[in-house]
């Protein structure tokens, strides 16, 4: 219990430290948005394209490995038959719901669609994607979790699984109140879309979405989504080793690869004109505040299995 207590509480202080950097950041994003747009804009890079995609693969397929872990629990569990079958049934249809988003999101243009325009919106495309890439972790979960003797597995799963969601749902949130348009969409020269600041009301965007043909999505740069899913990494890394042994040692070192792998996603994001700095500092703060809400709760599941031990 002490060792597991040291690491949660090591994980929480360097979230703290983490979350006064992106705050600092953020604060001078607030100033140097523009200038720090202009020096990096470099949008015709494949590999940093490349790059940006994998921002959002470890949200979106932790979420099906998690519902494959559940459905093991669910099929297993003592319930009556009816409920178990509602249950799983809910399982399969979250996973298969929640991959599909998964497919569309890797095909979209602002990941893979932005080097292959032809994937944006195929079906067949994310479906490929969603077939290959997402839907057979439904299954690794599924056997990691029928190998594992942790009683309380479900419960941390689903803890991860609506952290996640609350994530998603703040984003959202924050995405339809901020009429941000991207970097890169400002300096196309169209008349009255050009630079605003985070904190600037910006009322035009579906007038001139229309009038110009511009996708709605060009005017939803604040907060990142993709600084938000991949700062959510440093849980999702982490909560790995509750599936696979080899891993239960390196929880710090998965933190810590979290934590690198967001900052090389932001930056990314940054260098294609997706986004301002204060755009991916403020995803990367609801990040971290969602990773140590997450750390909390597990702490105190982890309490908890040490009481039925």
């Amino acid at each position: 219990m002490r060792r597991i207590e040291k690491n949660y509480s090591l994980q929480i202080r360097l979230c703290i430290g983490i979350l006064v950097l992106f705050m600092g950041l953020f604060l001078t994003g607030s100033f140097i948005d523009k200038s720090a747009a202009e020096a990096l804009f470099s949008p015709d890079h494949t590999i940093v394209k490349l790059i940006t995609t994998t921002g959002v693969y470890p949200f979106h397929a932790v979420q099906v490995l998690g519902w494959g872990v559940i459905f093991q629990r669910v099929l297993h569990s003592q319930k009556s038959r009816q409920v178990r079958g509602v249950l799983c049934i809910f399982c399969v249809v979250a996973a298969a719901f929640l991959g599909y988003i998964g497919g569309r999101s890797l095909a979209s243009g602002n990941n893979l669609g932005s080097i292959f325009p032809s994937f944006v919106g195929n079906v067949p495309v994310i479906l490929i994607f969603s077939a290959i890439l997402i839907y057979p972790l439904f299954f690794v979960g599924y056997l990691t979790a029928e190998r594992s003797s942790d009683k309380l597995l479900a419960r941390r799963v689903f803890v991860l699984l609506m952290i996640l969601l609350a994530s998603y749902i703040v984003m959202e949130m924050l995405k339809n109140s901020f009429d941000r348009p991207r970097y890169r969409t400002a300096v196309l020269g169209y008349e009255g879309i050009n630079f605003v600041p985070w904190y600037k009301p910006f009322s035009e965007a579906e007038r001139y979405a229309a009038e110009y043909g511009i996708k709605a999505d060009e005017f939803r740069s604040f907060p990142s989504g993709h600084s938000i899913f991949s700062s959510l990494t440093m849980c999702i890394f982490p909560s790995l080793s509750w599936l696979f042994p080899k891993l239960r040692d390196k929880q710090l070192h998965l933190f810590a690869d979290g934590a690198v792998f967001a900052v090389t996603v932001m930056t990314s994001r940054m260098i294609l004109g997706a986004h301002y700095l204060s755009d991916v500092s403020a995803g990367a703060i609801i990040g971290v505040l969602s990773v140590m809400a997450f750390m909390v709760l597990q702490h105190r599941i982890a309490e908890k299995t040490v009481s039925m031990t």
